[in-house]
């Protein structure tokens, strides 16, 4: 089987779609799948912060550049597969339509598989951006989402299908042992950027609520982000390595996630793959991943509903249950063997 990827591809990728490339392709090089890559990768200051103000004359450049790769790799070899990634911005739903009509035009036989990695309903609002999510679902032959919100989104606005598939994660995270449960919660758990988008003033107000707990949230602290100076329990050490943000979730006794919007949480999976009970907002693939079986729960911005579950947590007996079956749910469901799986018998339908 031979597969074009549209994807970005990035020397040093700190998360979201970059990183899914190199485990695909790795993926797809031990399943014995050819595949070529057409990357996408942003370029000027949204190459270094995914968050900076988008540049026309960059997008410019960076829309020649893709479709320069997309002509010469199709015209020098042929496709069953365009596995086409897209993470639903106004912009890029315009590109990734025009992508997929040219790709059908050099490969009339090629299947184009449209990837969503994204919680669609929450960042297709617009009217423009929905003229080309319905042009780019009458191009595709397949649409892959994350999470069910996504699912029911193009049935009842599009009338489309789709098939759910999960991020992976590297076997290597899944802790081997049962977690060591401490009799009470000593230690609450984020991590991701600390932006009031991802909860952070909610996180703060807990802090305030529940001074016997530590609270540690790891990862880059947005603008305009203070702290309390009284919150004595609250621990802010900015970005870490990989290996000390997985020591930190070893060290905690719960996963809280309190974020505004989602697709489908690596940070999650890695803490339910080290047997955090967790505490999470009802968006994206959150509830999806982890049920009534992992955690609680909670609607977004509700520091009441948050508080009443991080109660609900602290019961030792609840908590070893609870991190017994997310390491269950995350090894039956989140392996990079089980979602490429998935993504195989997709391509060979």
């Amino acid at each position: 089987m031979n597969v074009l990827l549209v994807s970005p591809q990035m020397d040093n990728p700190n998360g979201g779609i970059a990183v899914w490339t190199d485990i695909y392709l790795a993926s797809c090089k031990d399943a014995g799948i050819e595949c070529d890559l057409v990357n996408t990768q942003p370029i000027g200051a949204r190459a270094k912060n995914g968050g900076a103000k988008r540049n026309f004359f960059d997008e410019i450049v960076r829309t020649k550049s893709i479709f320069d790769q997309l002509n010469t790799i199709m015209k020098n070899s042929e496709h069953d597969v365009i596995h086409i990634n897209t993470s639903c911005g106004t912009f890029g739903l315009i590109r990734d339509y025009l992508i997929a009509k040219r790709a059908k035009k050099l490969n009339p036989k090629s299947k184009i598989i449209v990837h969503f990695h994204c919680d669609i309903p929450v960042q297709v609002k617009g009217a423009i951006s929905k003229l080309f999510l319905s042009k780019l679902l009458k191009v595709s032959d397949a649409n892959l989402v994350l999470c069910e919100n996504s699912a029911q989104f193009l049935i009842k606005d599009f009338n489309c299908d789709s098939i759910k598939v999960p991020n992976f994660i590297d076997e290597d995270v899944i802790i081997k042992s049962k977690k060591q449960i401490s009799d009470h919660i000593k230690k609450a758990f984020f991590v991701g950027r600390v932006i009031k988008e991802k909860g952070a003033l909610e996180l703060f107000e807990l802090a305030k609520r529940f001074p016997e707990i530590e609270f540690c949230l790891v990862g880059a602290i947005g603008k305009g982000i203070e702290a309390p100076d009284s919150l004595k329990n609250l621990n802010m050490p900015g970005l870490m390595s990989h290996n000390n943000v997985i020591k930190e979730m070893d060290e905690s006794d719960i996963f809280i996630f309190p974020t505004h919007s989602e697709g489908f949480s690596i940070a999650l999976m890695e803490a339910m793959a080290r047997g955090l009970p967790t505490v999470t907002t009802d968006v994206g693939a959150n509830k999806d991943m982890i049920e009534s079986g992992g955690g609680v729960i909670t609607p977004v911005g509700d520091i009441e509903a948050l508080s009443s579950a991080i109660k609900a947590l602290s019961s030792k007996e609840t908590r070893a249950s609870m991190s017994i079956w997310n390491v269950e749910k995350v090894k039956g469901n989140y392996t990079t063997a089980a979602v490429m799986k998935k993504i195989i018998n997709c391509y060979e339908a």
